[in-house]
């Protein structure tokens, strides 16, 4: 019997797992990272010394509880344009498939450094994109979809060594943690419970862009919208365990960020947390997908 559990436990963190879930969520990381910096482009000025963040107070500045033991940020404010353009083409190699964990892990630490040298400008999307590619830069995420696959003459590794399952578990355990608690600090709110929180986010221009105003006329949208929301969250963890709950509850999360990402202009955010469930999905359906994908491109005339 002990054995039996060992095993059980050995072959859930440690056991092959199939990577072509990994390189799914990784194309969807490292794009949505390479448009939210290519976008930034315009605005580097926030990260150098002629900003509103004086590189001197970039940390102190921090509560205490989010302030590191040290600054990221170990490029001198003047050589910012270089390492932000460094950095989007690292985030173009790795859509590419290509760099490995190493270029994974040196993005990851570039990524904290603009985190940490003007935290004030950032949201939710930054923190998301950090976390997700710290797991990321120990898995062996570049094996599968990689341009480099189409000059390898020795076989494509197609199941993961111990630290990329261990990664892959970590990064699902993430997922349901964060949409567990949040669930259950809603219900701390009063708004929550009588069904009116969404109303105070579609009244409010400064959160969403258009005028849902007409939404008053229907106030068992916004209540039915509340609740669900709530149960969402809460119960993600457990039907995620569930075979017969997991499909219909991804479906839901996928039309839940979908609304937040184009009502609300979250659509960063919502990529990232929308990149973790490719690690829920059947890999089966991910390879009918890549497969459909190949025929449709070798039936494009040259």
């Amino acid at each position: 019997m002990l054995n039996k559990m060992i095993s059980t436990w050995d072959q859930f963190w440690f056991g092959p797992k199939q990577l072509l879930n990994l390189a799914f969520m990784r194309v969807l990381v490292t794009i949505t990272m390479l448009h939210l910096y290519f976008l930034r482009s315009w605005n580097l000025d926030y990260f150098m010394a002629d900003g509103i963040m004086p590189r001197d107070l970039a940390l102190s500045s921090l509560d205490e509880i989010y302030r590191p033991l040290w600054g990221w940020f170990f490029w001198p404010d003047v050589l910012t344009p270089w390492v932000h353009g460094f950095f989007v083409f690292a985030l173009l190699l790795l859509v590419l498939g290509i760099g490995g964990r190493v270029l994974m892990m040196i993005a990851w630490m570039i990524h904290a450094g603009f985190i940490y040298r003007n935290f004030g400008i950032l949201f939710g999307a930054d923190i998301m994109a950090s976390v997700f590619l710290f797991y990321l830069s120990f898995s062996n995420a570049c094996a599968r979809l990689s341009v480099l696959n189409l000059w390898r003459k020795r076989p494509v590794l197609v199941t993961s060594d111990a630290l990329s399952s261990v990664m892959m578990r970590m990064i699902q355990f993430q997922i349901c943690i964060i949409y567990a608690y949040t669930g259950f600090e809603k219900l701390k709110g009063m708004s929550w419970w009588d069904g009116t929180a969404l109303w105070s986010v579609f009244a409010n221009p400064q959160m969403v862009y258009l005028d849902y105003g007409f939404l008053r006329h229907v106030p068992l949208v916004i209540a039915v919208g509340s609740f669900v929301s709530i149960l969402f969250e809460i119960y993600f963890p457990a039907a995620m365990l569930n075979r017969k709950l997991k499909n219909p509850w991804l479906i839901v999360g996928v039309l839940f960020h979908l609304s937040i990402g184009l009502s609300m202009g979250l659509m960063h955010f919502s990529l990232f947390m929308l990149s973790t469930y490719f690690l829920f999905i059947e890999t089966k359906y991910l390879e009918l997908f890549v497969a459909r994908v190949q025929r449709f491109v070798l039936r494009v005339p040259n």
